[in-house]
């Protein structure tokens, strides 16, 4: 039981940091001067990869539920 607990409060660390480093590495970006012309294109970057990671994480959850669904 503690290490299902322990290995969700990792999971969720680690994904709390990789945001917060992700949001502070785009901010930092984004604010630059000779970004200013490139905004556009870093915005519809950051939309992709959110919309792909999305899609992966749906991708994955419905795997288990099948592959859950396939043992029961």
């Amino acid at each position: 039981m503690f290490d299902k607990i322990e290995k969700s409060f990792v999971d969720r660390v680690g994904t709390s940091i990789f945001l917060s480093l992700f949001i502070s590495f785009m901010f930092t970006v984004i604010f630059q001067s000779y970004v200013s012309n490139y905004k556009l294109s870093f915005f519809g970057f950051t939309i992709a990869l959110i919309l792909v990671s999305v899609g992966l994480y749906i991708t994955i959850k419905l795997k288990d539920a099948l592959e859950t669904n396939e043992e029961s």
